[in-house]
């Protein structure tokens, strides 16, 4: 399933696999001039390859290494001879086939092929813009985002949303943290998101989530200082990850941020 949103001169294209007619985990990639941003999960090749036929696509770059953000890069490489952009940490990442992903991301986005890519520089230019590329460390190692200071910030998954109740296991809170702080100091007007589209008032709601953030790391430490343990600590938080923890076997929990904060700074 894939629905088309216009922002302009910026194309959002929202897709996920379905099951009995409902959407399993929504993403998103986005053509601007040209350019596309992401090229979605592996098990929509069909319908990604159908569409960017008809888009002129002429470049790719990779907000992050993660299948339902790269999954299609093959795909770019073999039918259009596009060489996909990524940050140099991704490159060792996206060579190699994920050898055994876990059951839900199976399930929900499929399983990529290697892909050689480039690496990208500070810079990323088009026709008619030009992206100044920001390391973005956090929801994953080789995390970038994108800033046009005339329309604004292509934020990959930092934002996603101003409140989670559940946290990947291979996320580095304490990064995140620092990767908000240096986008918020960007100032964007709009925020165009991988899951959710565009995002007004795009400062205001990447500081929303940094101040989130940091009250919950404080909740976190005050437990700790009270002698909880972490599974302790993941039951005091707010909100259920019920759902999550057993869809993706706790790859996705609460308890996951308490372990992130509790972890030493790297």
């Amino acid at each position: 399933m894939i629905h088309s949103l216009a922002y302009g001169d910026f194309r959002y294209f929202r897709m996920a696999r379905t099951f009995l007619g409902r959407a399993l985990y929504w993403t998103g990639v986005y053509l601007v001039d040209g350019l596309l941003v992401d090229s979605g999960p592996p098990n929509l090749a069909r319908d990604v390859r159908r569409l960017v036929s008809e888009l002129g696509v002429r470049q790719c770059v990779t907000t992050h290494s993660h299948e339902d953000h790269s999954g299609n890069h093959a795909l770019l490489a073999g039918a259009l001879r596009i060489t996909p952009l990524a940050h140099a940490v991704a490159a060792g990442r996206l060579a190699q086939r994920d050898a055994a992903p876990q059951l839900y991301r199976r399930l929900a986005w499929g399983v990529r092929e290697p892909v050689h890519v480039a690496a990208l520089g500070d810079w990323l230019e088009t026709p008619h813009h030009r992206f100044q590329v920001i390391h973005t460390p956090g929801h994953a190692p080789d995390h970038v985002a994108l800033w046009e200071p005339r329309r604004g910030l292509f934020s990959g998954d930092l934002y996603v949303a101003p409140k989670l109740r559940y946290l990947r296991a291979d996320e580095d809170v304490h990064a995140m943290i620092e990767s908000l702080r240096r986008l918020i100091a960007l100032e964007p007007v709009a925020l165009f998101c991988q899951h959710r589209g565009q995002v007004e008032h795009g400062s205001t709601r990447l500081r929303h989530k940094l101040e989130f953030l940091l009250e919950l790391g404080e909740r976190i430490q005050a437990l700790r200082g009270r002698g909880l343990d972490e599974a302790e600590i993941a039951r005091a938080l707010p909100g259920s990850d019920l759902f999550w923890r057993l869809w993706t076997g706790g790859d996705f929990s609460k308890r996951n941020f308490v372990t992130a904060f509790l972890r030493p700074r790297s």
